[in-house]
């Protein structure tokens, strides 16, 4: 279905199709027939992830071609029923859509991975007497490993101990939940707290001037180095110090924190599923790549963005800009700043409403968290973030702070 509007497939709608040398090897023309739109066929069972027909008449080298546009034949109904209904609607490229100015302001978070060489569970040591200023860990497992990883021996590195100078706390997608933070884990990474730039060393183990860390940690470096080699994709090329910070998106994060200048205030949001925004307080703090984040000039800038990423309004306004897969629009991404929203002005009496809205529904939702945390250790029932998502947008869309969020974001996004 993405081929009918998403920005990947633009020059492919253009139907003039050329060969890596830039020559013309195709033109059709789109124009033939009507594409069908079956995004709307509930339910899609012959092929669960939603999609389309196209038609095209091939012209051959000489012919000119005509583009993929305008108005296509929309089915709506239950797949297979004799009442299928098909409407005109009209497509539109989302690529030509304007940018806000946050998309420069917004930075995908550190690539944490594998995750079994770097997460770690603090766990007791065995010795009689723990070395002073260290931590024993384990590599903390998921769920959501992939081979070989899911399974690699990892005995090497359980069970072992650490200087405590080398173990940071990370957010991923699974500590965030609107408005708010869960509990930061533990990651154990090749440079020391406080440090404001990663010791690269190009020809050192790893991509890492081993002199620059601790003792225990140069021979944790060295482990996790020989299995990454050893069991990294045959394709990737990257040391484990250039997956780490792939696009320099972990030493952009030690930028901030050693200078962050007019942007000292900073927030996160996911990278897939419904639109999600927090406050992050702890500077210290890293973020994963499952996590964008942007520093702001105020904590009610951050406020007023907190409440437009976090509202159905935007999720309803972003949703035709993301790819579908079989459970929704996913890959919510950067796709969010092709909306129209402006700069946070403190002058502006909207801006300034949503930002309000914003620290209420922020202030609600930590009083929701905690309730709701208490509730459920006094039960003894699940406390995840799963649950955690699920309530407090269920609090959200029945509060008062949550309808006043809608209203104020619904005015700026005309919806």
């Amino acid at each position: 279905h993405s081929a009918l509007q998403a920005g990947q497939y633009r020059k492919w709608r253009e139907g003039a199709w050329q060969n890596s040398q830039g020559m013309q090897t195709l033109s059709v023309d789109f124009g033939y027939k009507s594409a069908w739109d079956l995004e709307r066929l509930q339910p899609n069972t012959f092929f669960p992830v939603p999609s389309c027909v196209v038609f095209a008449k091939n012209l051959g080298l000489a012919g000119a071609a005509k583009p993929l546009a305008g108005q296509v034949e929309r089915w709506i109904g239950s797949a297979g029923a004799d009442d299928v209904q098909r409407t005109s609607a009209t497509i539109t490229d989302t690529s030509e859509a304007g940018s806000s100015p946050y998309a420069a302001h917004t930075l995908n978070g550190a690539t944490v991975f594998p995750r079994c060489l770097f997460l770690v569970n603090e766990t007791e040591s065995t010795t009689l007497i723990q070395a002073a200023n260290t931590l024993t860990v384990n590599p903390r497992r998921g769920s959501h490993d992939k081979p070989p990883w899911k399974t690699l021996d990892l005995a090497e590195i359980t069970g072992q101990t650490i200087e405590a100078a080398h173990i940071f706390d990370v957010h991923l997608g699974e500590t965030l939940v609107p408005y708010t933070m869960l509990e930061p884990l533990k990651a154990v990474l090749p440079l020391k707290q406080g440090d404001s730039e990663l010791p690269t060393d190009e020809s050192g183990v790893g991509g890492i001037a081993l002199g620059e860390l601790e003792r225990r940690m140069r021979g944790r470096w060295q482990t996790i180095n020989q299995l990454w080699e050893e069991n990294k994709a045959r394709a990737n090329k990257l040391n484990l110090l250039a997956q780490l910070n792939f696009y320099g998106k972990f030493s952009s994060q030690l930028t901030w924190q050693s200078n962050a200048g007019d942007r000292p205030v900073r927030l996160v949001y996911n990278q897939s599923g419904t639109p999600t925004a927090a406050l992050l307080n702890d500077g210290d703090a890293l973020v994963d790549y499952t996590l964008f984040w942007i520093a702001c000039k105020s904590i009610e800038e951050a406020n007023y963005l907190l409440a437009i990423i976090n509202s159905d309004a935007l999720e309803e306004a972003v949703n035709p800009f993301m790819a579908r897969g079989q459970f929704g629009a996913r890959h919510l991404q950067k796709h969010l700043w092709k909306l129209p929203i402006p700069e946070y002005d403190p002058a502006n009496p909207l801006h300034a409403d949503i930002s309000a809205a914003g620290k209420s529904a922020s202030e609600g939702a930590a009083r929701e968290l905690a309730r709701l945390r208490a509730e459920r250790e006094a039960s003894g029932r699940v406390f995840s973030v799963t649950v955690v998502r699920r309530e407090l947008r269920g609090w959200l869309r029945a509060s008062g702070e949550g309808l006043r969020v809608e209203e104020v974001v619904g005015e700026l996004l005309g919806r």
